[in-house]
């Protein structure tokens, strides 16, 4: 009997994962903008909530191993799902600074443990010949339910209410709290293990990539928040309807899954990363002219589509058997990082629309150039499998 990746369980994981991201990054490009008219303070200001968003999700990583060890992984991944749920509802009642680095933080942490516990059950529940598979499959819906998430949210934030915004925010995330319920993950008796530890955390290996992975998606991250309004003004047609940068981005995301089957050379990271790269440099080059803003999002998000899933089999190939996991988690932590410094620098620098341009093109070269010289030489050089 031919063995499946897309059982019954495995998709319910990864709609669960899918939701999850929707939920969270439908609040990333307006959190900024709103809580500082909220508090009266620069967004340059309120944008510093992403740092302590990713330094909450670091606090919680040592102690991953120990959590889905010494309990049902699954709950841990339902209980800090719910938690997000909670520090969503909270951005209702903000009112001061602290209030909202505090919600963040924790937010960061909630999440933290929630999407590493999401790469243990998928993994779990995978064949194990099917693993790399299902790897890049899971990545891939929580890439998907990041844009989706940005979309939602800048359509909601122009058409509707924050609180309007909050409460599918809510939703999302508690659906996928459902959906995770309905995971069957095999018995699995528990094992002791030492309360901190960076098992499953970090892979140490991987530290070149992962410092190319966070030059590569400061570059997004920079369009996100809606402190630079012009990404979403672009009318389409004769219709008169301004679309979201982020729905081309989407577009071009999608059409990588099927442009990326068409390389079946043995050694296509080096091609299809360098493509990706490439296209994300020209994307922001275009951004410079306002016609050019439905062509640059939709390369963006061919770049990211051909770069980020052969940026994770860079990882997993840099592991051996027993770091998969930690290898899928670095992963996830160095895309997270490079994106919530994108954001917090565009919000940053919300006056000035040409630096913001400039900073995207020089760090997209720098990311280009450093793996070419150094991250592609280390990974040929040190990858186990």
């Amino acid at each position: 009997m031919a063995v499946k990746l897309w059982t019954v369980h495995f998709m319910r994981i990864c709609v669960a994962n899918l939701l999850l991201f929707i939920s969270l990054y439908v609040l990333f490009p307006v959190l900024s903008v709103e809580m500082a008219d909220r508090l009266g303070v620069p967004a340059a200001q309120t944008g510093v909530i992403f740092l302590f968003f990713t330094l909450g999700m670091f606090l919680i990583g040592p102690f991953h191993a120990y959590l889905v060890d010494a309990y049902k992984r699954k709950y841990v991944c339902m209980f800090a799902a719910a938690l997000m749920v909670v520090a969503t509802i909270g951005y209702a009642f903000v009112t001061n600074f602290t209030e909202l680095i505090l919600l963040s933080t924790v937010q960061g942490l909630a999440f933290g443990i929630g999407t590493t516990a999401g790469i243990t059950l998928a993994i779990d529940i995978t064949n194990s010949t099917l693993r790399s598979a299902g790897n890049v499959s899971f990545s891939w819906t929580a890439r998907l339910g990041m844009l989706l998430g940005i979309i939602l949210g800048v359509w909601l934030y122009q058409s509707h209410s924050f609180q309007n915004l909050l409460t599918v925010s809510v939703i999302t995330g508690a659906v996928g709290i459902l959906m995770l319920s309905g995971v069957y993950v095999p018995f699995r008796a528990p094992i002791v293990t030492k309360l901190y530890s960076f098992d499953r955390f970090l892979l140490l290996r991987g530290w070149v990539p992962a410092i190319n992975l966070i030059l590569i998606t400061f570059v997004p991250g920079l369009l996100i928040p809606m402190v630079h309004p012009f990404l979403n003004d672009f009318v389409l047609g004769n219709v008169g309807i301004p679309v979201p940068f982020f729905v081309g981005t989407t577009l071009g995301y999608i059409i990588s899954l099927f442009i990326a089957r068409l390389f079946f050379f043995k050694e296509k990271t080096l091609r299809l990363v360098i493509i990706g790269i490439g296209l994300e440099m020209v994307a922001m080059s275009l951004l410079n002219t306002d016609l050019s803003i439905g062509i640059s999002s939709v390369l963006l998000g061919l770049g990211l589509g051909l770069t980020m899933p052969e940026f994770l089999m860079i990882f997993v190939k840099l592991s051996h058997h027993c770091q998969r996991g930690t290898a899928n988690t670095t992963h996830l932590l160095a895309s997270e990082v490079g994106i919530s410094l994108g954001i917090a620098t565009a919000c940053y620098m919300e006056l000035d629309t040409d630096k913001m341009l400039h900073t995207g093109q020089m760090v997209a070269s720098i990311a280009l150039l450093f793996f070419v010289l150094v991250t592609y030489p280390y990974y040929i050089k040190k990858k186990v499998r």
